[in-house]
């Protein structure tokens, strides 16, 4: 079948790879780990600089003190569960207490084990051990990020001056910015940051939609059982229990930040629709030997010149448009090219399955 003309290096790295498949995986594997390294540290930094500086200054200023935006995710989760147990009796409420971090780990763990047992069954090995690396990088960054001098010199100044001059806003900003680009980053080679992220791209796959609202949605469910248990847990009367209600209204604005970035970037279920005219009918089987969709043929006529029209109608995943466009432009550089955002597409659609 025909294919296009392919010009420039990119496209002649792209051929070698195709024709040396072992050296192609390799380099998507390396691609992959690199990107997750890189995301792992920018949630970090995000983590550790914004959502959590009460950890490092205690107070700001004039006293204050500095509140902590929830986070969601397997982590909102395994805290939520802890202060659903601290609600019980005294002694039992106590115990759970002075065993926090101990239990935090264990519920954490337990927490995790079905959402890597889905994306194991439901997604793919490759994302489910790309995922795992992902957290285990997550982890090593915060330890090293918990060094004394990081965090006395740099972390503790950034953070001191995020608090000052734009107070919880602020960081509920820059946070959600770090986490989006973080999970952004891991959704576009396949893989995804763990907990809740996991269960968001599940769904998105399923219902082919974007998954930055359904990260959203459940990370937005556990904030707001948090915060009722830890304010039932405070007490209503007890002025405490307004910072935990200012901390609950900032991290919505944390989450809904998040899911703008996640959606603006990551962009495997967002479609668009071509509408190709051409007086080239040869378009047609060379966009089926290109792009991995179908297409409706309809045949016309301008209006003004009179002459016979092929009018070519295809749905393509937005990241396949540039390509689309340069297959149509190098075939036939005389079509008019018409390109819409489709909010859903129901039906057969392919998408490139993950491993």
């Amino acid at each position: 079948m025909p294919k296009s003309k392919r010009h420039g290096p990119l496209s002649k790295i792209n051929d070698f790879l195709y024709d040396h498949s072992r050296l192609k995986s390799t380099v998507s594997w390396a691609y992959a780990l690199f990107i997750c390294t890189v995301s792992a540290l920018i949630f970090t930094i995000g983590y550790k600089f914004f959502l959590v500086p009460r950890d490092i200054i205690s107070t700001v200023e004039g006293g204050a003190p500095v509140l902590r935006l929830v986070s969601g995710g397997a982590s909102g989760l395994s805290q939520t569960i802890i202060m659903a147990l601290e609600l019980f009796p005294d002694s039992f409420a106590d115990l759970v207490v002075k065993n926090e971090d101990l239990i935090y780990s264990i519920l954490y763990f337990l927490v995790n084990v079905p959402i890597i047992i889905l994306a194991w069954v439901g997604v793919g090995k490759r994302f489910t051990i790309i995922t795992l690396i992902n957290i285990v990088e997550i982890s090593l960054f915060t330890n090293l990020l918990s060094i004394e001098w990081l965090e006395v010199n740099v972390i503790e100044p950034i953070a001191h001056y995020v608090e000052i001059n734009g107070g919880l806003l602020a960081r509920a900003i820059f946070a959600g910015v770090c986490t989006g680009l973080s999970s952004a980053l891991t959704f576009k080679v396949d893989a995804s940051s763990g907990g809740i992220d996991v269960v968001a791209y599940y769904i998105a796959l399923k219902k082919s939609t974007l998954v930055g609202k359904y990260s959203a949605y459940i990370n937005a469910g556990i904030l707001i059982v948090y915060s009722i248990l830890a304010a039932i847990n405070i007490g209503w009367a007890d002025e405490s229990a307004f910072d935990v209600v200012a901390s609950a209204l900032y991290s919505i604005v944390y989450l809904i930040v998040s899911m703008c970035v996640i959606d603006m970037i990551n962009l495997r279920n967002k479609k668009m629709k071509v509408e190709v005219v051409t007086d080239n009918p040869g378009l047609v089987q060379v966009l089926m030997a290109n792009i991995p969709h179908g297409a409706t043929v309809i045949h016309g006529e301008g209006a003004f010149s009179g002459r016979q029209k092929t009018i070519i109608e295809m749905v393509i995943s937005s990241y396949e448009l540039s390509r689309t466009v340069k297959v149509i432009r190098e075939t036939d550089p005389n079509t008019f090219v018409e390109v819409t955002e489709l909010k859903q597409v129901y039906g057969h659609f392919y998408i490139k399955p993950i491993k």
